[in-house]
Protein backbone atom coordinates (compact mmCIF):
# COMPACT_ATOMS: atom_id res chain seq x y z
CA UNK A 1 0.00 0.00 0.00
CA UNK A 2 2.80 2.46 0.88
CA UNK A 3 4.41 1.73 -2.48
CA UNK A 4 1.18 2.61 -4.31
CA UNK A 5 0.90 5.90 -2.40
CA UNK A 6 4.53 6.77 -3.17
CA UNK A 7 4.07 5.99 -6.87
CA UNK A 8 0.87 8.05 -7.00
CA UNK A 9 2.62 11.04 -5.44
CA UNK A 10 5.51 10.95 -7.88
CA UNK A 11 3.39 12.11 -10.83
CA UNK A 12 3.98 15.83 -11.27
CA UNK A 13 0.78 17.90 -10.88
CA UNK A 14 1.42 19.57 -14.23
CA UNK A 15 1.37 16.31 -16.21
CA UNK A 16 -2.32 16.75 -17.11
CA UNK A 17 -2.04 20.46 -18.02
CA UNK A 18 -1.86 21.62 -21.62
CA UNK A 19 1.61 22.73 -22.67
CA UNK A 20 2.36 26.43 -22.32
CA UNK A 21 4.67 28.43 -24.55
CA UNK A 22 7.17 31.08 -23.45
CA UNK A 23 5.95 34.59 -24.31
CA UNK A 24 8.10 37.67 -23.81
CA UNK A 25 8.16 41.14 -25.29
CA UNK A 26 8.65 44.84 -24.74
CA UNK A 27 5.96 47.46 -24.17
CA UNK A 28 6.65 51.01 -25.27
CA UNK A 29 4.39 54.06 -25.25
CA UNK A 30 5.23 56.70 -27.84
CA UNK A 31 8.61 54.98 -28.29
CA UNK A 32 9.61 54.95 -24.59
CA UNK A 33 9.74 51.74 -22.53
CA UNK A 34 7.03 51.49 -19.87
CA UNK A 35 7.96 50.26 -16.40
CA UNK A 36 5.34 48.78 -14.08
CA UNK A 37 2.64 48.09 -16.67
CA UNK A 38 0.47 44.99 -16.41
CA UNK A 39 -0.16 43.20 -19.70
CA UNK A 40 -2.96 40.63 -19.86
CA UNK A 41 -3.52 38.16 -22.68
CA UNK A 42 -7.22 37.17 -22.52
CA UNK A 43 -8.05 34.15 -24.70
CA UNK A 44 -10.54 34.77 -27.49
CA UNK A 45 -11.58 31.11 -27.20
CA UNK A 46 -13.54 30.70 -23.97
CA UNK A 47 -11.80 27.41 -23.23
CA UNK A 48 -8.38 29.11 -22.92
CA UNK A 49 -6.64 30.56 -19.90
CA UNK A 50 -5.51 34.16 -19.36
CA UNK A 51 -1.82 34.98 -18.94
CA UNK A 52 -0.33 38.06 -17.27
CA UNK A 53 3.02 39.85 -17.17
CA UNK A 54 4.53 42.91 -15.49
CA UNK A 55 7.06 45.13 -17.26
CA UNK A 56 10.48 45.88 -15.81
CA UNK A 57 12.42 49.15 -16.13
CA UNK A 58 13.24 48.34 -19.78
CA UNK A 59 9.56 47.67 -20.61
CA UNK A 60 10.19 43.91 -20.88
CA UNK A 61 7.62 41.35 -19.73
CA UNK A 62 7.24 37.57 -19.55
CA UNK A 63 3.79 35.98 -19.40
CA UNK A 64 2.60 33.50 -16.80
CA UNK A 65 -0.65 31.76 -15.98
CA UNK A 66 0.58 31.73 -12.35
CA UNK A 67 1.63 28.11 -12.59
CA UNK A 68 5.42 28.43 -12.14
CA UNK A 69 6.13 31.26 -14.62
CA UNK A 70 4.98 29.03 -17.39
CA UNK A 71 4.11 31.32 -20.32
CA UNK A 72 0.77 31.08 -22.13
CA UNK A 73 -1.25 28.43 -23.92
CA UNK A 74 -1.14 28.40 -27.71
CA UNK A 75 -4.04 30.33 -29.22
CA UNK A 76 -5.47 33.75 -30.09
CA UNK A 77 -5.70 36.53 -27.52
CA UNK A 78 -7.08 40.02 -26.92
CA UNK A 79 -4.50 42.10 -25.05
CA UNK A 80 -4.97 44.76 -22.40
CA UNK A 81 -2.31 46.98 -20.86
CA UNK A 82 -2.72 49.10 -17.73
CA UNK A 83 -0.43 50.94 -15.37
CA UNK A 84 -1.97 52.10 -12.13
CA UNK A 85 -0.98 54.45 -9.40
CA UNK A 86 -2.53 53.64 -6.05
CA UNK A 87 -3.30 56.65 -3.88
CA UNK A 88 -1.47 56.87 -0.58
CA UNK A 89 -3.48 55.09 2.12
CA UNK A 90 -5.10 57.25 4.74
CA UNK A 91 -3.80 56.28 8.16
CA UNK A 92 -5.01 59.11 10.32
CA UNK A 93 -7.36 61.97 10.86
CA UNK A 94 -6.56 65.69 10.80
CA UNK A 95 -4.84 65.38 14.18
CA UNK A 96 -2.52 62.66 12.90
CA UNK A 97 -4.06 59.96 15.10
CA UNK A 98 -4.67 56.54 13.55
CA UNK A 99 -8.21 55.89 12.39
CA UNK A 100 -9.17 52.44 11.03
CA UNK A 101 -10.21 52.60 7.35
CA UNK A 102 -13.71 51.30 8.15
CA UNK A 103 -14.26 54.27 10.49
CA UNK A 104 -13.49 56.84 7.78
CA UNK A 105 -16.36 58.49 5.97
CA UNK A 106 -16.73 58.02 2.19
CA UNK A 107 -15.10 61.40 1.50
CA UNK A 108 -11.99 60.42 3.51
CA UNK A 109 -11.54 56.95 2.02
CA UNK A 110 -8.77 56.53 -0.53
CA UNK A 111 -9.79 56.75 -4.15
CA UNK A 112 -9.60 53.78 -6.49
CA UNK A 113 -6.24 53.27 -8.21
CA UNK A 114 -5.81 55.59 -11.18
CA UNK A 115 -4.92 54.14 -14.59
CA UNK A 116 -1.95 56.08 -15.97
CA UNK A 117 -2.18 54.46 -19.40
CA UNK A 118 -4.47 55.44 -22.30
CA UNK A 119 -7.94 54.04 -21.54
CA UNK A 120 -8.22 52.47 -25.01
CA UNK A 121 -5.82 49.72 -23.86
CA UNK A 122 -7.56 49.06 -20.51
CA UNK A 123 -10.34 46.61 -21.49
CA UNK A 124 -10.83 43.85 -24.03
CA UNK A 125 -13.81 45.82 -25.38
CA UNK A 126 -11.78 48.95 -26.14
CA UNK A 127 -8.35 47.47 -26.90
CA UNK A 128 -7.65 46.57 -30.49
CA UNK A 129 -4.50 44.68 -29.50
CA UNK A 130 -4.45 41.01 -30.48
CA UNK A 131 -1.82 38.30 -30.77
CA UNK A 132 -1.48 34.62 -31.54
CA UNK A 133 0.74 32.47 -29.31
CA UNK A 134 2.30 29.65 -31.31
CA UNK A 135 4.17 26.53 -30.25
CA UNK A 136 7.73 27.43 -29.27
CA UNK A 137 9.20 30.72 -28.06
CA UNK A 138 7.13 33.83 -28.82
CA UNK A 139 8.31 37.44 -28.83
CA UNK A 140 5.36 39.83 -28.90
CA UNK A 141 6.40 43.48 -28.71
CA UNK A 142 3.69 46.07 -28.13
CA UNK A 143 4.68 49.51 -29.52
CA UNK A 144 1.75 51.60 -28.26
CA UNK A 145 0.72 55.15 -29.06
CA UNK A 146 -1.46 57.61 -27.15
Amino acid sequence: MALLVAVGCSTPPSADRPATQPVTGTITLNGAPVEGATVTFQPIDASGKAAVGLTDSAGKYALTTFESNDGALSGSYKITVIKTEAPAPSSGDATGEYVPPEALGPEARPAAPKNLFPEKYATTQSSELTATVKDGANTIDLPLEE
